[in-house]
Formats: C-alpha cells, sequence, structure tokens
C-alpha cells in the first residue's frame, strides 16, 4: 500500500483538489494545484501534463512527481477497466521492470549497500538508486583533479600575477597574488554529485534515506555550491577517471534538471521525473526483439533512409534475415489502444512506404493488447515489385500471470511469421 503523502494514477487520468468534484483525490491540494501550474507556464506547456479546471490530467508520460510533501505516481494504462490499487500496484511493478530492461535503473552491487531497493515508489528508488552508487564511489576513493587557482598567497606559488599583485598589494607587501594549481576534489563532477545529494535531502522524507544521506555528507569532501544547469553536464569530460561515475552522473542529471524550486514559499518544490510511453515501449520492444533473435536476424532500431530532397523516413524497428537472400521486416511501435482492429489511416499509409523503401513484403503496427484482440493480416492494394505486400495488426500482452511478459521478443518474430515470408521470399 502507498504512503498517505502519495498517491497512483495512470495515464490520462484527472485529479482535482475541489471536493465534491468529479476527480476528486484525497491528499491533493490547492496548493499543489497552484505548483501544478507555477511548473507549467515555467515549462512553456510541459508534455508531462495539463491543466483542467482545479486540477491537472495527465498524458502519455510516467513516472513520478514529487510536489512539498506529496509524490504522485503516473502509471502505464492498457487495460481500460484498471482503477483498483491491485492494478496500480502490478502497474508499478511492470514499469519498474520495463526501466531495468531499457537500463534507466541499474546500480553496482557492492556487497555493503545497506539500501535494498525496497522504495515504495518510483523516486525513492532512484534516490536509493543514486545514494548506492555515491557510497560505492566514496568506499573506492574520490578522484581529485588539478584546477586553477587565481589569489592571495602568504609565499610565492606558481606564477605572479604581476599587474594584480601591485593594485592589491602596494600595502601588504609581505603577500603574493598569483596564480597556480591546485589538485584536490573541488572540481565539477563532484560539486554535481554534491547538489543531487543536498537534492535529495532537501525532498526525501524516509528515516532510511536520511540515515543514508548523513553518512555520506558526513564523509564528503569539501565542495563548491553549483547551480546546475545543463551546460555543466556537457562539459563533463569522458576519460578513465569519469567512467566509473557515469551512472551517478546520470541520475543526479535526471533529478538537477526537473527540479524546480519553489522561491517564493519554499514548500512546494517539484521535481518531476517522467517518461514518455512511447519512447519507452519502443525501446523495451526493440530490446526484447534483439535478445530473442539470437543470430537468425539483425535487428536495427530507428535506422533512416533518403525520403524526399533532405528528408529521411525511419520506422522504429527493421529485422533484416542474416540468412540468404537476405529478407527485410519493418515493425512500428504503437503505445495505444485501438478499437475494433482499425489503425488510423495514416499509421497504414505510413507502414505501406515503409515496405516499398525496405523492400519488405510484410510490416507490422505493434499494440499492448488491451482485452481479447486477435492480430489481423491485411493486403496492400498496390503491389510491391508485382507481388504482395501487407502490414500485420499485432497485439501483444504486456502482462501475464501478474507480471511482465518476459517472452515478448520470441512471440513477435512468431507473429511475423518468418518460415512462411521465407519461402514466399525465395519463390519469387
Amino acid at each position: 500500500m502507498p504512503k498517505a503523502n502519495s498517491l497512483r494514477v495512470f495515464e490520462y487520468e484527472s485529479i482535482v483538489w475541489k471536493e465534491g468534484r468529479r476527480y476528486h483525490r484525497e491528499g491533493f491540494k490547492k496548493d499543489h494545484y497552484e505548483a501544478f501550474e507555477s511548473y507549467f507556464l515555467a515549462h512553456e506547456k510541459t508534455p508531462f501534463f495539463e491543466l483542467i479546471p482545479h486540477g491537472v490530467r495527465f498524458k502519455s508520460y510516467v513516472g513520478a512527481i514529487h510536489i512539498g510533501k506529496l509524490t504522485i505516481e503516473v502509471l502505464p494504462k492498457v487495460d481500460r477497466n484498471a482503477e483498483s490499487e491491485n492494478d496500480a500496484t502490478q502497474m508499478q511493478r511492470v514499469l519498474l521492470d520495463m526501466l531495468k530492461e531499457c537500463t534507466l535503473l541499474t546500480a553496482k552491487e557492492t556487497g555493503h549497500a545497506p539500501l535494498k531497493l525496497r522504495a515504495n515508489s518510483i523516486l525513492h528508488l532512484y534516490f536509493e538508486l543514486f545514494l548506492t552508487e555515491v557510497e560505492h564511489l566514496q568506499r573506492r576513493g574520490f578522484f581529485k583533479q588539478y584546477r586553477s587557482r587565481e589569489g592571495q598567497q602568504k609565499s610565492l606559488k606558481g606564477a605572479l600575477f604581476f599587474s594584480k599583485h601591485l593594485s592589491v598589494n602596494l600595502v601588504h607587501k609581505e603577500r603574493f597574488y598569483t596564480r597556480h594549481a591546485t589538485y584536490d576534489h573541488n572540481h565539477l563532477v563532484l560539486q554535481i554529485l554534491h547538489e543531487a545529494l543536498c537534492l535529495i535531502d532537501q525532498i526525501a522524507d524516509s528515516a532510511l534515506l536520511g540515515d543514508a544521506i548523513g553518512r555520506l555528507k558526513l564523509n564528503f569532501p569539501e565542495v563548491d555550491r553549483l547551480r546546475v544547469n545543463a551546460a555543466h553536464f556537457v562539459r563533463i569530460p569522458t576519460s578513465r577517471k569519469t567512467e566509473p561515475y557515469r551512472k551517478a552522473i546520470e541520475i543526479a542529471k535526471l533529478l538537477l534538471l526537473n527540479f524546480r524550486p519553489d522561491i517564493s514559499a519554499g514548500h512546494n518544490d517539484m521535481l518531476a521525473l517522467m517518461f514518455d510511453m512511447n519512447v519507452l515501449w519502443e525501446e523495451f520492444i526493440l530490446r526484447k526483439l534483439q535478445r530473442a533473435a539470437s543470430t537468425e536476424f539483425q535487428v536495427l532500431g530507428q535506422r533512416s533512409k533518403p525520403f524526399w530532397e533532405t528528408k529521411t523516413i525511419r520506422p522504429d524497428i527493421v529485422l533484416i534475415s542474416r540468412k540468404e537472400p537476405s529478407t527485410t521486416w519493418v515493425i512500428d511501435t504503437k503505445w495505444k489502444v485501438i478499437n475494433s482492429h482499425q489503425p488510423a489511416d495514416d499509421d497504414l499509409k505510413q507502414m505501406y512506404v515503409y515496405n516499398h523503401h525496405w523492400e519488405a513484403q510484410r510490416s507490422m503496427l505493434l499494440y499492448p493488447r488491451s482485452g481479447d484482440q486477435e492480430d489481423v493480416r491485411g493486403k496492400f492494394r498496390l503491389a510491391l515489385n508485382g507481388g504482395e505486400h501487407e502490414c500485420v495488426l499485432g497485439f501483444i500482452d504486456l502482462v501475464r500471470e501478474g507480471k511482465l511478459n518476459r517472452k515478448m521478443g520470441e512471440e513477435i518474430i512468431e507473429k511475423l511469421g518468418t518460415e512462411p515470408f521465407r519461402r514466399a521470399h525465395e519463390h519469387r
């Protein structure tokens, strides 16, 4: 069960703070709505949600939003009737598994970490992962780096900055204004990690996290405070020294760049850690296919071909058989539920073009299954190289027996009907 200061909602669900109104949810208050409103205006109409009277309506982004003391988890929704707490708990597990599969949730196994990834929200799980990473790095010993310093010294060290020395030391002739190199921990990487540590300390309300943060901060080197922005992450060099810090920096980037402090009051700081479900679904299917393909197929993601002038065309996934003669299949993933097995006209036209550009006799629009939907095979009327070609409307179970379906890759390849397709290709 989630804590009293947390809410779970599904994609495209609405919540309002005003009692007696539809979509009213206990725990969501007027000041939370005002924080959403402030975030919405500051981020030029964020794609995470839209404002409605007295509340918000979430979109196709999933993850967690933290406001003040309230955490709102937004979960994927395939079943239109899903609304119970059991449904929410199941979909939270499914979302976490998808994030892990797409390497958006990983942590080092140190053997000494006090955190066991038992958080009750996605946001707190990211907090724990970050703390586990930093603890691992701290045990190894943080690396030092040379940096240039300029200032007053009581002894001559480095190069004398002569013009500045004359202007500030006319009276204090025992001092030297120098420019010199210092080898210490006060560098950009540790400054960013320290800022993320302070952010978690500010937001987290867990005693377990509080103890871990306290230990880490106690042994953290003294570094300058930094107002982090996106440009700082671009400046981090890729080197042997920084490679072990990559995962901690990635999580710090997620947290720091998606945090909006409540400057006026300081009580409703907002942190939005959200993922586009369309992109997550595509990446997840790609990885499942790559695992299932073994040596039979080459599985490529987001490969472009010239289309018109400088424009290109790019399907989500392309499968190419490794046996001669080579055969190609095209898949476009769609994170949505369709009615009566009727895809959008634009989607079908897109698949028709994919078939021609990749010389594929068969393509697939792949949807998460809702209810008892069955696959549909439909032929395009205009021939491809004098022969028939088709598009399959494929439906795959996201959840099976209460857990994430681990056999998706094999099932998708089976849906494509690769053996009959190969024989047809050879006959042609």
